[in-house]
């Protein structure tokens, strides 16, 4: 990342250098911009940035993380948190029982 990222260890992760060197953090309308123009040129469409809330989920559930930090780091008021682990937990045993199959 240190090779991509400006930053320093202080800084935000996703961040960018101004015209006059300064850091400053990536806005998610930025941020889905430029992900979006990579996306397009290699010919795969767009995102909304709502995959990032299904992937980041899935991963600190895949990591044991407790759902209720899930739902405090997804910013999540609701229990819709709660549809990601359902999801993540019904697609991970199926990968173990194909990978037990195998």
């Amino acid at each position: 990342m240190a090779l991509v990222v400006p930053a320093l260890a202080g800084d935000p992760l996703f961040s960018w250098r101004d015209s006059k060197g300064d850091i400053r953090p990536m806005a998610k309308v930025r941020a889905m911009e430029r992900i979006n123009a990579i996306l397009v040129a290699w010919g795969w469409g767009t995102s909304f940035g709502h995959s990032f809330r299904i992937g980041g989920a899935s991963f600190y559930l895949a990591k044991k993380i407790d759902p209720e930090i899930i739902q405090i780091a997804g910013r999540w008021k609701s229990l819709a948190y709660e549809t990601y682990i359902r999801a993540f937990e019904q697609i991970s045993s199926q990968h173990m029982a194909n990978a037990v199959a195998c």
